[in-house]
């Protein structure tokens, strides 16, 4: 999804390099994408709240119940939440640029 995200944020950008004004329609092509992107990223956002709640909760469980299994399994959370932030950061970022991208082909109208 990132790779998608900087392939469109390319693309809006030797849009905006033409310097020619966008009709209507492909605004609102530009606006449909974005709001892909914000489906997208609410998904990740969602899915990286219940994995840090899950994470967090399992170090609560290891400390009242300190047990091998429950370390591997709060070490696999972490483990995996880590990334996943950085992957929700790209995304947010992204989508950030391409609010900015979108506000600056409006202004060539």
């Amino acid at each position: 999804m990132i790779k998608k995200l900087s392939d469109y944020e390319a693309y809006l950008k030797t849009l905006l390099e033409t310097g020619r004004p966008l009709n209507a329609e492909q605004l609102l092509s530009v606006r449909t994408h974005i709001g892909f992107f914000q489906h997208e990223r609410l998904a990740h956002e969602i899915v990286l709240v219940l994995f840090a709640l899950l994470t967090v909760g399992s170090f609560l469980f290891f400390v009242a119940c300190p047990d091998i299994p429950v370390l591997v399994l709060a070490a696999l959370f972490f483990a995996l939440l880590v990334p996943y932030i950085k992957h929700y950061y790209g995304l947010e970022n992204g989508v950030q640029r391409l609010y900015d991208l979108y506000a600056s082909l409006e202004k060539l109208q």
